[in-house]
């Protein structure tokens, strides 16, 4: 509770002080992408992702999964309109990178890739039709949590 409690207000603070059109607004590369997750568009997806944050119930792995996004923040946005030839905007803003892996990381320690698939298809198909979310970074994100959950698991029971 504490680390959603720390998190929220980390977030929500954040909306206020940081720029909110896109990460290069903050001229540094490093800085860039480091803040890239907590920097929000609109106060819509920041509540959206603050409300997930809350539904989920191992964000506690925040220290695996922020790193994640960080390096998924280096891949370029992609959406069903970048192929139709409109421009990405570069506006790929958002805590959700961090929230996909922390959900995928409790699929990945049960070793149920499949399912978490069926059971987020619709979160993983929908952002590619939507403009200014990067879609890619989602399934990376989704993708690098779950190997992480899995590493966990394995690297706790080869120990003990």
């Amino acid at each position: 509770m504490i680390v959603r409690l720390v998190v929220s207000v980390l977030l929500v603070g954040s909306y206020f002080f940081l720029p909110k059109y896109g990460f290069t607004s903050f001229n540094s590369p490093l800085t860039d992408h480091l803040l890239y997750s907590i920097s929000h568009a609109n106060i819509f997806h920041l509540a959206a992702n603050v409300l997930c944050l809350w539904l989920l119930k191992c964000p506690t792995y925040l220290y695996i999964t922020y790193p994640i996004a960080v390096l998924a923040s280096f891949l370029p946005s992609f959406t069903i309109y970048t192929l139709l030839g409109y421009e990405a905007s570069g506006m790929t803003m958002g805590f959700s990178g961090v929230l996909f892996a922390i959900a995928a990381m409790a699929w990945g320690r049960i070793h149920r890739f499949k399912r978490m698939f069926t059971k987020n298809i619709w979160f993983i198909v929908i952002p590619f039709f939507v403009p200014n979310i990067n879609a890619i970074l989602h399934v990376y994100c989704m993708l690098m949590g779950y190997y992480c959950g899995q590493l966990t698991t394995d690297y706790k029971l080869r120990t003990a």
